[in-house]
């Protein structure tokens, strides 16, 4: 794991797979992060799980674009467990994920009866077939069970299916 100076940095675990590898990020990705000695490890599949990223400065995206990038024995990269933190660099920096396949991540729903904020994990190859329209799927609430409303702009926060 990264050493971490304060809660806000970012660290990581690595879990070997059969297979493949999954590295999983919990934190904040921004001017104090070094990918140095995770880049050198990695090899091979790898599969990011970015659900606990919580927030990416300016300076952060300069980082993560150059180890994204720079991934030299990594033979395929895919993004998992986006957090809304991820999707919104996905939306904005044309070369956030690099070469990196996108698997699944986090949408925010609002229940518009009991007032309840939650996200839910979206699958992009089940929820979003090719060929289809980006509409994000209907859920019911698990507390009142009414129907939540996405929580955003759909064309906005899913803009980044349509790169993919």
């Amino acid at each position: 794991m990264a050493s971490a100076s304060d809660s806000m940095s970012l660290s990581w675990r690595i879990k070997e797979r059969a297979g493949f590898t999954t590295v999983e990020f919990a934190g904040e990705i921004d001017e104090n992060t070094d990918f140095s000695e995770l880049s050198d490890r990695l090899q091979g599949r790898v599969v990011f799980h970015l659900q606990q990223v919580r927030r990416i400065n300016s300076c952060g995206v300069r980082e993560w674009v150059n180890f994204v990038r720079e991934l030299p024995n990594v033979a395929e990269l895919t993004f998992s467990h986006c957090s809304p933190a991820i999707v919104a660099q996905l939306n904005m920096i044309f070369n956030f994920r690099g070469a990196a396949l996108l698997r699944s991540f986090y949408a925010p729903y609002i229940c518009d009866e009991c007032d309840v904020e939650t996200t839910k994990l979206l699958d992009i190859e089940t929820s979003f077939p090719k060929g289809g329209d980006n509409e994000p799927p209907e859920f019911n609430c698990e507390r009142c069970g009414g129907p939540l409303e996405f929580d955003d702009l759909p064309d906005h926060y899913l803009a980044f299916l349509a790169e993919g």
